[in-house]
């Protein structure tokens, strides 16, 4: 005797999406691990040497790869499925934490950065796209926001592992997050969605081969002996029509329901990465040492990553009950208003300047000058982690119709990634030549652009089924 368990759908639903959930921890340990690694590699007791030009190489070269692996993962989905892909990309994540734990040398820390970089990449259209797709529309909101949360919590994660262990156990550590969300990623089911294009692909195929004069399979051996069968009544009956065939890329960039979603969503990651979330995330904890000089620089970066993830924890609720659009546009007028402050709060040239230029920016304390800058800073933090941060990956699995959702969530994370590598590139010249506030007010300035073109362009999805939003 069975006993017959219902569970509620939101539940099948939570599990489906926690494996690839589980894997992008992996995501925000690779982005947060350079901060745990490069301080230890410096330490005169390190085994491995490395100059300021490799240590350069070390912090940017998990970002290199990211924007071609988001190509590569939306390709790779749309031939292998949504959870296949999921389950490849965990095992060269594993290999990339484990050739980083046992590097004997730099280049092996150049290898493994390399591939964990590459799954990051490869990670962000899959993840986006099968979440959006195995949800109902009620939690598609809440359900993709998890996706910024889960980076948050990875970042967390890592910089806690950092301060109390050394970056050869934190990465082996690392490299059991894949492999769990793999043993959970191989009990969940694979995309309705695809699967109903995949089968129309097979019947396209099987029809096309019977048009062809090939039957799809061998016609059943006849008994002469037997009169002949009379046919049966079915036969009368239409076939059913053949599937359209998916759009070639380059018939998808002839389209404009395709170009649309596809300009909308790279500026909207173009706002994202040029509103300093990188830059300013690194530089904030310099800001902090300044207005208290004996703070832990550890327990700086960990009390930001708090911030981080509690609202990240907000944003998941605020999408649930409010509409992408002003979210978005809320977030980007809060984090200009905050980046104009910070940039005020500040004074320097930018001339003849060292990498202490942000310490050096910070007038000398006084009450109100030490407070301004610090209230700035946890203000950015909020405005631009409930709206700017989350929503672009968010939309990348909701803004595309079916026919190019892979090609175009591919390409919208690819420009996204390439955003990231290059805000993270030339941040550090910015901060050199014309000084810090500068740099904050060109930050803050393309926020307010940014706010007033989400408000004229961005459409609403919320609440929408994945055709509707098309």
């Amino acid at each position: 005797m069975y006993l017959k368990v219902n569970v509620p759908p939101v539940f099948k639903q939570i599990f489906a999406a926690s494996g690839p959930l589980i894997v992008t921890l992996g995501s925000g340990m690779t982005v947060g691990f350079s901060a745990v690694l490069l301080p230890q590699l410096k330490d005169d007791r390190s085994t491995i040497k490395i100059s300021s030009h490799q240590e350069s190489w070390i912090a940017s070269m998990a970002a290199l790869p990211m924007a071609v692996g988001s190509v590569l993962g939306g390709v790779a989905m749309d031939r292998l499925g949504r959870k296949t892909t999921n389950l490849l990309i965990c095992v060269p994540f594993v290999l990339g934490w484990t050739a980083v734990s046992m590097a004997t040398g730099v280049n092996g820390v150049y290898a493994g950065r390399l591939l964990t970089g590459l799954c990051t990449g490869l990670l962000g259209p899959p993840t986006a796209v099968y979440i959006a797709e195995v949800t109902e529309q009620r939690y598609r909101g809440a359900a993709l926001a998890m996706i910024s949360f889960s980076v948050s919590a990875g970042i967390l994660a890592v910089h806690t592992m950092g301060t109390f262990l050394g970056w050869r156990l934190v990465s082996a550590l690392c490299s059991t997050v894949p492999f769990a969300g793999y043993a959970l990623i191989w009990f969940t089911p694979e995309s309705p969605v695809w699967l109903r294009e995949d089968e129309d692909r097979r019947r396209r195929r099987r029809q096309t081969t019977a048009v062809g004069g090939v039957p799809s399979r061998p016609p059943p051996e006849v008994d002469t002996q037997q009169p002949p069968p009379s046919p049966p009544a079915e036969l009368d009956a239409q076939p059913p029509p053949l599937p359209a065939a998916k759009p070639t890329a380059r018939q998808c960039f002839g389209r404009p329901s395709f170009l649309g979603p596809l300009a909308v969503l790279s500026a909207f990651f173009f706002v994202q990465q040029f509103s300093g979330v990188n830059a300013v995330a690194f530089y904030s904890v310099t800001l902090l040492k300044r207005v208290g000089p004996d703070l832990n620089e550890y327990h700086c970066t960990m009390a930001l990553d708090v911030i981080r993830l509690a609202v990240s924890v907000l944003a998941c609720g605020l999408t649930k009950r409010y509409g992408r659009r002003s979210l978005a546009v809320v977030s980007a007028v809060g984090t200009c208003a905050s980046l104009l402050c910070l940039a005020a709060s500040v004074r320097d040239t930018g001339a003849q300047s060292t990498g202490t230029v942000a310490v050096q920016a910070i007038p000398a304390p006084t009450a109100t000058a030490s407070l301004t800058p610090v209230l700035s800073i946890v203000a950015y933090m909020v405005f631009v982690n409930i709206g700017l941060v989350p929503l672009p990956w968010i939309m990348s699995g909701e803004m595309f119709p079916g026919y190019c959702r892979e090609l175009g969530s591919g390409l919208s994370t690819c420009f996204g990634f390439f955003m990231f590598y290059t805000v993270i590139q030339i941040s550090p010249y910015m901060l050199t030549n014309i000084g810090t506030s500068m740099t904050f007010y060109i930050f803050g300035t393309v926020s307010g652009v940014g706010a007033l073109f989400l408000y004229l362009c961005l459409p609403e999805t919320k609440n929408k089924s994945l055709e509707d939003t098309t």
